[in-house]
């Protein structure tokens, strides 16, 4: 029996290359998926602030990572240093969970709390009662646009130091072709993973958009944009938001 999404189309707006795993769940489907980046991930010129806390990451005790793009951009700056085994070996992970302790296990790396969490609030709310009394000094790798929730909230229970380690902008250029069949509703479902991608998207569109959220904040997004997205996954990775469309398309 044929799959639910057979000969549908579907664009990715993640940043260019990292749509692989749910490239390879569509393909499964019999369902095609085109790459549309929403966003640019670079390294981050904050040069001072950077160089200033790895001179003294060995007074941390614990790195957070609420991304597994911050994970990366955070392992290539440590590799690049002459002690980063020791460096590595020395830091406490916390990870939010999903995608990220993926990311995280697969360089090597022991992760002393997981937090499973949909959402950065849900990791918040779980992490605040492990660090208490820790008298933990915590690292916190971030993109220049995260929100800093997590310090106001956890900076009663340990100090924390966030550096933005990359920055988040929109692509300078798009594809025209893409972008075509985007605005004349030739396709059946975007995916959207965060909510700069739905902010960078609709400046630039002028149709009425059909998306999928990976998770509820990026849902919430796009409903400030007026726009209702088809389906939300309910586990913030490639498998929940195929699901999620599955599930979509079956209740049609």
């Amino acid at each position: 029996m044929d799959s639910i999404l057979k000969g549908k189309v579907f664009i990715s707006t993640r940043p260019l290359g990292k749509s692989k795993d749910i490239q390879v769940l569509f393909e499964k489907e019999g369902a095609d998926l085109i790459e549309f980046p929403m966003i640019e991930l670079t390294e981050s010129d904050e040069d001072l602030l950077l160089q200033g806390s790895l001179n003294q990451i060995m007074n941390f005790t614990h790195v957070i990572f609420t991304s597994a793009n911050a994970f990366r951009f955070f392992y290539s700056l440590i590799s690049k240093q002459e002690n980063s085994d020791e460096i590595l070996n020395h830091l406490k992970v916390a990870s939010i969970g999903y995608k990220t302790s993926e990311e995280i296990k697969s360089k090597g790396l022991n992760i002393v709390f997981d937090g499973h969490a949909k959402t950065g609030k849900e990791f918040i709310t779980k992490l605040k009662p492990f660090l208490k009394d820790k008298q933990a000094n915590i690292l916190w790798p971030t993109g220049d646009l995260s929100p800093n929730n997590l310090v106001d909230t956890l900076n009663t229970v340990a100090n924390i130091t966030r550096i933005n380690i990359y920055k988040n902008t929109a692509p300078a250029n798009f594809n025209p072709e893409v972008l075509q069949k985007i605005n004349k509703g030739n396709y059946d479902m975007i995916v959207l993973a965060s909510p700069s991608a739905i902010n960078n998207l609709v400046p630039i569109t002028s149709n009425h958009l059909k998306v999928a959220c990976i998770g509820q904040v990026t849902a919430e997004a796009t409903l400030k944009h007026n726009i209702t997205p088809l389906a939300i996954a309910e586990e913030p990775n490639a498998i929940g938001i195929v699901n999620s469309i599955k599930n979509y398309y079956k209740k049609l």
